[in-house]
């Protein structure tokens, strides 16, 4: 596992203000490709920082029964202090994923990269043969999503793929507690700022 610590002043000062946006209901946004790693490492962030008692969103965890799941998410990552952004080989077919992605940065909130069995350059795109690459190749060739989108969708992934984060390498219990650490860091960081 390789430990590179984000920038928690950076991000914090370019963070968004709202004086009129609702209070945080949540600590932190966990957005994950649910078939990549929503039972093993989102769950397992998930449980970390709820029994340290943050609150935590995590789709299947969060979202309460009659609630319309677009506009549970989209005011879980406006609301969020904190998102982690867990980038897996299938991440990118996801377009929720993306619209999450991009959602979250538009938020001005800081962002926790965790690279799970990719490099943080796959999100950059200039391997035609990568995942992303690929998944975006077929986004297009499907012509569902409009070239615009895709095109801020990929301008988004270049620009978290520069935030430094956690490359997931095996080691669970030690990579869990140093998320952890730094996701509570980022929620002081932002509770010192509003006050």
């Amino acid at each position: 596992m390789e430990n590179t610590q984000p920038n928690a002043s950076q991000q914090i000062n370019n963070s968004v203000c709202h004086p009129t946006a609702p209070k945080t209901r949540y600590n932190v946004f966990i957005n994950h490709r649910g078939a990549d790693v929503k039972e093993t490492l989102a769950s397992l962030i998930y449980h970390n920082l709820q029994n340290k008692g943050y609150n935590a969103f995590l789709d299947k965890k969060s979202i309460q029964v009659g609630k319309r799941i677009p506009k549970s998410i989209v005011g879980a990552i406006r609301t969020a202090s904190v998102h982690v952004a867990i980038f897996s080989a299938n991440y990118a077919n996801s377009t929720w994923c993306l619209k999450e992605l991009y959602l979250m940065l538009k938020s001005g909130a800081p962002i926790v990269p965790v690279f799970c069995g990719i490099q943080p350059s796959e999100l950059r795109m200039k391997d035609e043969d990568g995942e992303y690459a690929r998944a975006f190749q077929v986004h297009k060739d499907t012509g569902k999503i409009r070239p615009q989108k895709l095109k801020k969708w990929k301008k988004a992934l270049r620009k978290v793929s520069r935030i430094e984060g956690y490359i997931f390498k095996g080691d669970q219990g030690d990579l869990l507690e140093e998320i952890a650490t730094t996701v509570i860091k980022y929620i002081n960081a932002v509770k010192r700022l509003k006050r």
